[in-house]
Parts: structure tokens; C-alpha cells; sequence
């Protein structure tokens, strides 16, 4: 006969099934016959009672009769049960009765009566339940006993299950595979990846740096705004050094239970041990938390500190030859207990910072090889309108695009859907249903606001004008891309001159063209006050205060002479470049109204049209002394 792991599933099964039943079936037996009278002390007239008891149960009949039958002498046999009477007579009649709950009754002289009249009298046990009833009462007490017994080991389990978690038991980090990403696959972050580089090189050839005494890197921190891609150069680092890859994240180390987070920081570098060379990753590191100072410290806090001082202990615990390394990544590295940044446990801190334009166009560019996209993409313009936008960010965007596409049915993706999909992004929303309620009035004006932006930016050089749109998104009603030509954190007083103009020319374009005003420019205002203040007060541009900061004078000594005087240079600049904003407008009227044409009529103007609507001549570059004028996401589209 084979053996049983050998059997077939169903095999097993039918098996299983039987064997249960058969236990089942026996429990019934057994219970049934626990529940029978006992035999044992039972004389052969009471047991014919009990086997034969529904011949006298089903003729009953008053104790009247009973009594009468025992005046005339003509009982035979008599069986109790409690007050239930059985009754033979002489005869042969088979009857019962109940008898009456009196002290001095009927049922306290039967044995009496027994030995007078001449009758046989016996105790029995009446079951009155059918076969079938017995069997199914037997049945619902094994069933009963059977669930106290799983209800019992239930418990038992998940008290093993329990102590097993506080324990730490079953949350053991799982190894990844050794990573294929390399530092190529990395778009971007530089400066990270040459503070990685230390890590990588030693990591390949450890002997050499120990050889002259050097001390192994223990752990790094990247720390940088989110979707910048630290858990992908976590990935290139473990793949550059050939180890294996654990990730985590900060909570991996919370749990309901008091000891476990301990426990689970324990088996975390437990096992980097055991598949050295090895890369911890811990994302969202500063989830950790910081330990808390103080006599009463909270039970929770209390917990935060043990997994602290437990991390610290076990990177101190490195040996030089162990080859680990942990990163830890971090949006808030001010929220990291100090005791883990310091030389010793995580020596390096490198900066993950947002893609440059060169990083974007590239980002574009692979993006866009994931998808059906059209020959005819101008990256060169998607990563100048993208300023401020991370490797995620980007992601969505032409995920967002290819969205639009097949929403629309293309067959591919195409500019104007990423363009779309990048105001989408940037503006925080679809169109706005506000579109609707647009009289032609007020089309007009806001295509006369947007115009005046983009032609100013152009003819006074504040940067790139990409692309104009009067289709409401967010809180704007219209939008005027600019972009500036690099990105080189520099501010020249022209180029701030001409983007005050350039803030200012919505309202200056609805003046000229309907004599009045609205308050679509308050924002326009806000932002204008707020450059002139700071070129005043800040940034050197003061004929007032010369090189004096404001920003570094007390604020004591700044009283309200001295604002008057910021306040009256700021408006000053500000009528300024109201000035030369006019001349402007007027000189390039009708360019003015061409571009304003175009946007009633096509609601976004770009690309090669728009070029083709902005005044000839004005697109020289500018003076080569003049720095670029940065014009980051709260400044590159002018909103109404």
C-alpha cells in the first residue's frame, strides 16, 4: 500500500473526511449511551417500564382513577417518576398519571399502600425522547463540546501569535534580489550620486581602505523633496556594489505591542548579516522619530527611544569587515534625532535636489519611450515649462498625456497633449466649469489680459514665452507661460525690471483697450509689491539705503520712517515699470491684438503660431552682462 503523502489530493480528502466522521460518529455513540438510564440496579420490572414507557404515556388518565383502582384492589404494578406515575392493572390495562404536590397525598403512602393492597411499586427513569431525538440531542452535545474545545485552542493560538508579535515573531525583513539598476538609470541628482560614489568604492575593494586604516562608511542620508528618487539611487547604489538590498520604512518599526519595534530592528540587521555585502534602505526615515528628554516620558515615546537607542547600538556594532551600509531617506532631515547624524553612524548627508532643465529634458525623453509618442515632441520646451517639477511629478504628467490621448483617440501622444496635461499639473486642475459662464465681454477682456503679459514678457525679454491660454484652470482664468532661458539662481536688476513689467501688463492691456479695470489683476499687484519690496529692502537695488539690508537690521530699528521710505522707492520701481510697460503696449499695438485674435478664436495659442504673433525683432537675446532672469513655477505664467 502506498504511503500516505503519496496519495492523491482527493485521496487525502475522502480520507480526512472519513476519519473525521468516523470520530464524530463514535463521539455520538458515546454520548448517547453516557445519557441512557443506567441499568446497573435496575430490577426487570422498572427496565420493562423504561423500555415500554409510551404504552402507559399515551393513555393518561385522572389520579381519580388511580385512586379507585387501588380502593378495589385491582393495581398490579407501579412505576414513579418523580409525580409521574406508571399503572398495571390486574387486567392488563396499561395507564398513567400525575400525581397532586400535597405533603400528606398520594404519593407519600404508595409504598405503604405497596405492602397492603399487594402491588409491585419501583422507581424508574422515564426518557420520553424518540430514538431519532436522542441520537440528534447527542449529536448537538458533541458539537457543543467540540466547539468549547476549538474555542479553547483558538485562544490558544492567538496567544501564541501574540507573545510571537511582541516578540517580533513573523515580521522578519524580506531580502530583495540583488538590484540590476546602475547609477546610468539615475536621471539627474549628481551631487547624491558623487557622495555615493565613497560608499560604492568601498564596498568593491573594502581590504584596500582597511588596509591603510580607513574606517567603513556606516550609513548615508538622502535627503531632498519627494519623487526626487532616493528609493531608485538606494537601488543604482546596492546594484553598483554588487550586494543585496533590504527595504523598509519607518514604520516598520511601530507596532501595537511594547518591545516588538526592538525586536524587529534586531532581526533587520540580523539578517543584512547573514547576506552581506548588504544595503539597508529605510525609507521615510524620519518616521523614527526623536527621542524624547524629560522624566515622564509617554508610553509611546518611551517605545520611540528603546528602537532609537537600538538602532544606534547595532551601528556601532559594525564590524569594519561586516560590509553594510544603511541608507536612511528623508523628506524632514531636521526631524532625525541627532544621535544618528552624527560622524560614526550615518557619516554622510547628500541632497537630492529636483531635476535641472538638462535633467528634465531627459526625464522626458524616457518617459516618452515608455509610450506611443510622436516624432515631433520639442523636449527642449516641456523641460523649460516644467521648472520646479520632480522625476515623479514628470512621470504623471505624461502618464496624465497618454491619458488625454487615448481619452481623445489618437493614435499617438502628442505635444498638445502634454502641454495639457503639464498645465493640468502645474495649475491644479481639469478646465474649470467656470469656462461656461464666460459672457464674449469677458472672453475679450481676459484674452486682452493674457495678451498683454506675453507681449511685454517678449519685448521686454523676461524670458521664453511658451504658450497662452485663456481656458480657466484652478483659480486662473487664463495663463501665459514664461520660461526663462537657464536656470542659473541669478537676479539682474534689468531682468527684474522687465518682470515687474511683465506682471503689471494684464492690467495696462485692459486699460488701453476698455479704458477700465477689473480685480483679475490683484494677484498680478500682490506679486509686483512684493519683488519691488524685496529689490528695496534686500536685495541692493536702493538708492535710499545702498548696501543696507533691512533684512539684517533689528527690528527695533526698523520704525515707520524707514518703511515709508522702503514703501515710496518700492512704488517708485513699481511706476517704473508701469511706464515702460505702456510704452510698450502702444509701440506693439497691434501684435497686441493679433495674439488677442488668436486666443478668442483658437483658446490656446503656441508652438510656431504664437512665434509668428509676437513682435518681429523683439527676440534678440539680452544684453550678455544681464543675468537670467529665473522665473520658477510661482512665476512663470502670469494668471488673471
Amino acid at each position: 500500500m502506498k504511503p500516505f503523502k503519496t496519495w492523491p489530493r482527493w485521496a487525502k480528502y475522502l480520507a480526512g473526511s472519513a476519519a473525521g466522521i468516523s470520530v464524530l460518529a463514535a463521539a455520538v455513540a458515546m454520548d448517547y449511551h453516557t445519557q441512557a438510564p443506567a441499568k446497573a440496579n435496575k430490577t426487570p420490572l422498572a427496565l420493562q417500564f423504561q423500555a415500554e414507557a409510551r404504552s402507559w404515556l399515551d393513555h393518561p388518565k385522572d389520579v381519580s382513577e388511580f385512586e379507585r383502582a387501588l380502593e378495589q384492589g385491582a393495581v398490579q404494578a407501579v412505576g414513579v417518576d418523580g409525580r409521574r406515575v406508571l399503572i398495571t392493572t390486574r387486567s392488563g390495562e396499561r395507564y398513567s398519571t400525575e400525581l397532586l404536590p400535597a405533603p400528606q397525598g398520594l404519593g407519600s403512602r404508595l409504598e405503604s399502600l405497596s405492602r397492603e393492597r399487594g402491588f409491585a411499586l419501583t422507581p424508574v427513569d422515564i426518557d420520553e425522547r424518540s430514538s431519532l431525538a436522542k441520537v440528534a440531542d447527542s449529536t448537538g452535545n458533541v458539537l457543543q463540546r467540540l466547539m468549547g474545545l476549538l474555542t479553547v485552542a483558538v485562544m490558544g493560538l492567538v496567544a501564541v501569535y501574540l507573545a510571537r508579535q511582541t516578540q517580533g515573531g513573523g515580521s522578519k525583513a524580506k531580502l530583495a534580489e540583488k538590484p540590476d539598476t546602475s547609477f546610468k538609470d539615475v536621471i539627474g541628482s549628481a551631487e547624491a550620486k558623487a557622495a555615493l560614489q565613497q560608499v560604492t568604492a568601498f564596498m568593491r575593494s573594502p581590504e584596500k581602505y582597511l588596509a591603510l586604516g580607513a574606517k567603513p562608511p556606516r550609513g548615508v542620508l538622502l535627503e531632498g523633496p519627494p519623487g526626487t528618487g532616493k528609493t531608485l539611487l538606494a537601488r543604482a547604489l546596492a546594484g553598483e556594489c554588487g550586494a543585496n538590498f533590504i527595504a523598509v520604512d519607518g514604520s516598520y518599526f511601530s507596532s501595537m505591542f511594547y518591545g516588538a519595534g526592538i525586536t524587529k530592528v534586531r532581526e533587520l540587521f540580523e539578517t543584512a548579516r547573514k547576506h552581506a555585502p548588504c544595503i539597508v534602505f529605510i525609507d521615510e526615515f524620519d518616521g523614527i522619530g526623536k527621542r524624547s528628554t524629560g522624566a515622564k516620558v509617554a508610553g509611546g515615546q518611551s517605545e520611540e527611544n528603546r528602537i532609537i537607542n537600538k538602532l544606534l547600538v547595532e551601528m556601532d556594532g559594525f564590524a569594519a569587515s561586516e560590509n553594510i551600509v544603511v541608507i536612511g531617506a528623508t523628506n524632514h532631515v531636521g526631524n532625525v534625532d541627532d544621535a544618528l547624524k552624527r560622524p560614526g553612524r550615518f557619516d554622510l548627508v547628500a541632497r537630492v535636489a529636483l531635476p535641472n532643465v538638462h535633467d528634465r529634458r531627459e526625464l522626458f525623453a524616457l518617459c516618452l519611450s515608455r509610450v506611443k509618442a510622436s516624432g515631433q515632441i520639442e523636449l527642449d520646451t516641456l523641460a523649460r515649462s516644467s521648472t520646479g517639477l520632480s522625476h515623479a511629478d514628470i512621470t504623471n504628467v505624461v502618464n496624465r498625456a497618454t491619458v488625454l490621448a487615448a481619452e481623445e483617440g489618437s493614435a499617438q501622444v502628442m505635444q498638445e497633449h502634454l502641454h495639457r496635461a503639464l498645465e493640468t499639473h502645474q495649475l491644479g486642475g481639469e478646465v474649470s466649469s467656470v469656462k461656461e459662464m464666460f459672457t464674449p465681454e469677458a472672453r475679450h477682456r481676459i484674452a486682452i489680459h493674457e495678451s498683454g503679459h506675453a507681449i511685454v514678457a517678449h519685448v521686454m525679454k523676461a524670458g521664453n514665452v511658451e504658450r497662452v491660454t485663456i481656458e480657466p484652470r484652478g483659480h486662473a482664468l487664463g495663463v501665459t507661460f514664461v520660461t526663462r532661458p537657464n536656470e542659473v539662481p541669478l537676479y539682474g536688476e534689468q531682468e527684474l525690471e522687465a518682470r515687474l513689467s511683465m506682471m503689471l501688463a494684464g492690467r495696462e492691456a485692459e486699460l488701453m483697450a476698455f479704458g477700465n479695470t477689473t480685480s483679475g489683476a490683484s494677484d498680478d499687484l500682490k506679486r509686483a509689491s512684493e519683488l519691488a519690496v524685496e529689490m528695496v529692502s534686500s536685495m541692493g537695488f536702493s538708492s535710499e539705503f545702498g548696501l543696507l539690508s533691512l533684512q539684517g537690521v533689528p527690528d527695533k530699528l526698523v520704525g515707520p520712517h524707514i518703511q515709508e521710505k522702503v514703501l515710496a522707492e518700492a512704488r517708485a520701481l513699481l511706476d517704473k515699470a508701469q511706464h515702460l510697460c505702456r510704452d510698450a503696449l502702444h509701440h506693439h499695438r497691434d501684435a497686441l491684438h493679433g495674439l488677442t485674435d488668436a486666443l478668442l478664436k483658437e483658446e490656446t495659442v503656441s508652438g510656431a503660431l504664437l512665434q509668428a504673433l509676437l513682435p518681429a525683432g523683439a527676440e534678440e537675446e539680452a544684453h550678455p552682462h544681464a543675468p537670467a532672469l529665473r522665473v520658477a513655477m510661482e512665476g512663470a505664467h502670469r494668471a488673471l
